[in-house]
């Protein structure tokens, strides 16, 4: 073994040892037989930031290198070396992180090509970063610090639905900026579960969320609301979703 393997190999293993420790399982009960949710806090980041550089290939390090902020840059190494960890967990793998090699569609799903039946969603932001992955379910997920402040009416009508948006303008302030939120999330997620980005569309999916979560509009072509089961998974200053899409009920796209 090379002594950068051996480097790598350690700082494989020091990484594995403390993304065990300090990620938390957040997957709602409900979806525990469907998927995983794990969730990194990256008030944890600490000593990680010193072995998780060594663990990214060139093309990761490189555009690491591009980030003005070093606060954008650390949330970025750690959020790829922690795919890496989801990787290693999901297979109960025991191989060096640099051995998971996460390749992406042309839309940016990610995906291992040596587990075809294994769908994997990731997000962060500068609270933390969150990894997810199903066995028999396609999924997405979304984590947003819902502590910034934005023009959440304005925004609302501009991507959300008529009744979505409606619900957000009248709702009051602290709350309008929460709910907003909360409908961004479960979008994005929803979107990433049939392997889209915002470019499809906010609008493709809405949601209600009172009694509770549910898909209220889906595109038809990727199933019927009743396909989708949506969680909201929410703490101080964070607000995450789950979006679990079951691909039988799919109709044959055109």
């Amino acid at each position: 073994m090379s002594s950068e393997q051996r480097v790598n190999t350690e700082d494989s293993d020091r990484c594995k040892a403390l993304f065990t420790t300090l990620s938390r399982d957040i997957t709602p009960l409900k979806a525990r037989q469907a998927a995983t949710v794990l969730h990194f806090p990256m008030s944890q980041a600490g000593e990680l930031g010193r072995y998780c550089p060594s663990l990214l290939s060139k093309a990761e390090r490189a555009r690491a290198d591009r980030f003005a902020c070093a606060g954008d840059r650390m949330v970025y190494i750690l959020s790829r070396a922690f795919r890496r960890y989801c990787g290693v967990t999901a297979l109960d793998s025991r191989v060096p992180f640099s051995k998971i090699v996460f390749e992406e569609t042309p839309k940016g799903q990610p995906y291992l090509s040596g587990a075809p039946g294994l769908g994997f969603s990731f997000s962060s932001c500068r609270l933390g970063i969150l990894g997810a992955w199903s066995k028999t379910r396609s999924i997405g997920v979304d984590i947003e610090d819902n502590s910034k402040t934005l023009e959440a009416a304005v925004l609302a009508r501009h991507y959300f639905t008529t009744s979505e948006a409606e619900a957000v303008v009248s709702a009051c302030s602290d709350e309008r900026r929460l709910l907003f939120y909360r409908l961004w999330c479960l979008k994005e997620a929803a979107l990433k579960s049939i392997g889209e980005g915002l470019p499809y569309g906010l609008h493709q999916f809405a949601f209600e969320l009172d009694p509770g979560v549910c898909v209220t509009r889906s595109p038809a072509t990727y199933g019927e609301p009743e396909c989708f089961d949506a969680h909201l998974i929410e703490g101080s200053s964070l607000c995450a979703a789950l979006v679990a899409r079951d691909p039988a009920g799919a109709r044959d796209r055109p």
